[in-house]
């Protein structure tokens, strides 16, 4: 089971091989929240409007570092599919539940 985030009806997830990007920023200061999440995978985080407009400051910036290494560049398909939920999160002020196995 990936782990999911859903915005009322909506879901987007992270596949357990796409997990790897947590890999490329563990305990780097630059992705607070991306190592917020990583730290709280399995805990069912809920994350806040502010936290998803850092998440997706934070996915740009490891979007780029991934286009640039070519063995990772898979990571921007998650990169991709995640980012536009946690956005209209942020824009409509609404909670992101989480969940995984």
């Amino acid at each position: 089971m990936p782990f999911d985030i859903y915005l009322d009806e909506e879901r987007v997830f992270i596949d357990h091989h796409e997990e790897h990007m947590f890999d490329l920023i563990n305990e780097d200061d630059n992705y607070p929240q991306l190592n917020w999440i990583w730290e709280e995978f399995y805990n069912g985080p809920v994350i806040y409007p502010n936290i998803a407009n850092d998440l997706v400051h934070e996915l740009i910036a490891l979007r780029q570092r991934v286009v640039q290494n070519k063995e990772y560049k898979y990571l921007t398909v998650p990169i991709d599919r995640i980012m536009p939920l946690l956005s209209k999160a942020y824009k409509s002020g609404q909670l992101l539940n989480c969940m995984s196995d």
